[in-house]
């Protein structure tokens, strides 16, 4: 798998003292910010899928619930996806009630059922996937998305924690070299692990991680052609060093 690595810009902080007008540099340090990007094709295929249903009965909602839920696992398993991946993750059933002329009326029975799945990712899956799900759109609610495994994260986690130091180590260097400043020790690093914190895996970034709805559901009226291959899910890392410098 390809890894891409990209490296971003250079912060360079002096403290210094001022009464007035410049006088002397406070503390002689130098902070520089050390980052790494990798990139990978993640290994893991996911779906969520919502199944709907309504009737007047409330055992008859929860019985077609079930058969459609059955239904979906049989198409499923009839495409090679393999029957104990699928789960269930949830099921409801809920009255369903009209504000009418003036009065709550009601109007039978909503229900619905979660289903959720994941896979090691392998070529032609989301077509199989899709293959059933699309079938019957007016009843099913899903999304389909790709993920980096556990162990595709450690491994790069890893390799990016090495090389942000790196990058680090290399932009003082520099620095120091144009600057005619002379690196005396390395004072501290600080591990920057918040640096996206709106994400759940905050080192993670999500990028084009699912297959577009247009395309799944309402079919490929532009193009002939429709990608389901996973795109590369970035992860970064940052360091900060701070140097003693004369």
């Amino acid at each position: 798998m390809k890894n891409l690595i990209i490296t971003l810009t250079i912060l360079l902080i002096f403290s210094v003292s001022s009464m007035g007008q410049y006088t002397q540099v406070k503390d002689h340090t130098l902070h520089v910010k050390g980052i790494a990007i990798l990139k990978q094709v993640p290994g893991l295929i996911y779906a969520s899928i919502s199944i709907k249903s309504w009737s007047r009965d409330y055992s008859d909602c929860q019985n077609k619930l079930i058969s459609k839920m059955e239904k979906i696992k049989s198409s499923l398993v009839k495409q090679d996806i393999i029957k104990d991946l699928i789960k269930m993750d949830g099921i409801t059933v809920n009255e369903k009630r009209e504000y009418i002329d003036g009065r709550m009326i009601h109007n039978g029975f909503n229900g619905s059922i979660s289903l959720i799945f994941e896979s090691p990712y392998y070529p032609d899956i989301s077509k199989k996937l899709l293959n059933v799900l699309k079938s019957d759109s007016s009843t099913l609610n899903y999304d389909i998305g790709f993920r980096l495994s556990e162990e595709q994260k450690s491994n790069l986690r890893q390799k990016a924690i090495i090389m942000a130091i790196d990058d680090a180590k290399e932009k003082a260097q520099l620095i120091a070299k144009s600057s005619n400043i002379k690196l005396i020790r390395l004072n501290s690093i600080t591990y920057l692990d918040d640096e996206m914190p709106w994400f759940h895996d905050r080192d993670i970034i999500k990028e084009n991680t699912e297959l577009p709805y247009r395309e799944v559901v309402l079919g490929c009226a532009e193009t002939d052609f429709i990608d389901y291959n996973p795109k590369e899910i970035g992860l970064i890392k940052t360091v900060d060093i701070e140097w003693e410098i004369e």
